[in-house]
């Protein structure tokens, strides 16, 4: 999980992660699920876990802690 939280929002991960004792290079090397695709920039943040910046969410509806990418909203 810690691999997720990193690979969505650095702080998220790295807060998590500290409070169990896992930092990003124990989980580095982990592959995604095999049902999981990831998406140019997540191959991108994978290559940085742990030194990314944050995610630009802007027109995004999030849910509960996640950017919901399929879903943007028009104003």
């Amino acid at each position: 999980m810690v691999w997720h939280f990193l690979l969505v929002e650095n702080e998220l991960g790295l807060k998590v992660g500290q409070g169990i004792g896992i930092g990003p290079e124990d989980v580095a090397g982990l592959k995604p699920l095999d049902n999981q695709t990831l998406t140019d920039e997540d191959q991108q943040r994978l290559a940085n876990l742990g030194k990314n910046p944050p995610r630009n969410v802007e027109g995004l509806v999030m849910t509960h802690c996640v950017p919901d990418e399929r879903h943007v909203v028009n104003r």
